[in-house]
Parts: C-alpha cells; sequence; structure tokens
C-alpha cells in the first residue's frame, strides 16, 4: 500500500498544488502508467475532487461491477490534516472504510454483485483541496 501511496504523491495529488475539479488527462494518464508499471494492475476510472473545509464531506455515487476490484484513495493538499473516507452500498449500509488519523484514506473493495455504491470522503481535520482517486482492475 505504501508503494501505491507513494506512486500517487510522485504524480503530484500530494504536492500541494491541487486545483478544484478533476485531474488532467496529463495526470491520470501518467497515474496509471506509473500504477500499471509497477505491476499493481490498476487503471485509474476517474479522480474527482473539490475544496472541503473541516467538518465537510463530499459524497460520490459510482456503479461498480462485480468481477472487478476497486481501490479509492484520498488525497489532500498539504492543508489536510485528516481525511476519512467510507464506502456505502446503495442503501447506505457502510461496506468499508478507513477513519484513521492521516490524509490518505485507503479502501479496497471487491463487490460480490454489481451496483450502485457511495464512497463519502470527510475533512475531519485541516481544509484544503483532495482528490478521490478510483482505480479499478
Amino acid at each position: 500500500m505504501k508503494k501505491l501511496l507513494s506512486i500517487l504523491l510522485i504524480a503530484g495529488l500530494g504536492a500541494g498544488s491541487l486545483m478544484a475539479g478533476s485531474l488532467s488527462e496529463a495526470k491520470r494518464n501518467a497515474i496509471a502508467a506509473m500504477l500499471a508499471e509497477r505491476n499493481k494492475g490498476y487503471y485509474i476510472k476517474e479522480a474527482p475532487g473539490t475544496y472541503l473545509r473541516q467538518g465537510h464531506y463530499r459524497t460520490y455515487s459510482r456503479y461498480l461491477y462485480r468481477g472487478n476490484c476497486y481501490v479509492f484513495v484520498g488525497v489532500g493538499d498539504n492543508t489536510v490534516r485528516d481525511l476519512d473516507a467510507v464506502l456505502y452500498d446503495r442503501l447506505f449500509n457502510v461496506i468499508a472504510s478507513d477513519t484513521s488519523s492521516d490524509a490518505t484514506p485507503v479502501i479496497h473493495f471487491c463487490p460480490r454483485r454489481s451496483g450502485l455504491y457511495r464512497i463519502r470522503t470527510k475533512m475531519y481535520r485541516g481544509h484544503g483541496y483532495f482528490f478521490q482517486v478510483i482505480g479499478w482492475k
């Protein structure tokens, strides 16, 4: 997992130069190439991002497919102190979470059935821009 986070940081996500919106195509391609190069097998599906203040959250709905495995990695700029992530099913039952006291929550998930899932990222401590990188294989 440290290798995955290193790859994301190398790509510039954690360098304090994040901007609102999604990653540029060049950064997305660079991340995908690095993940593939490290034999992780993950491809970047998307990397939505936004600015959050402490105590606020952002929820994304995504359709996930049975037979694929996903990794959700939250990456914040240098003013983000503690970022948490929770994965919910379509009925908002908690499936998985990473609420450790760091700025890079990571959730691995391989759905047993295809369907709508939600990933909620909360700015527990700090403020700033974050991206919720979603990879699949």
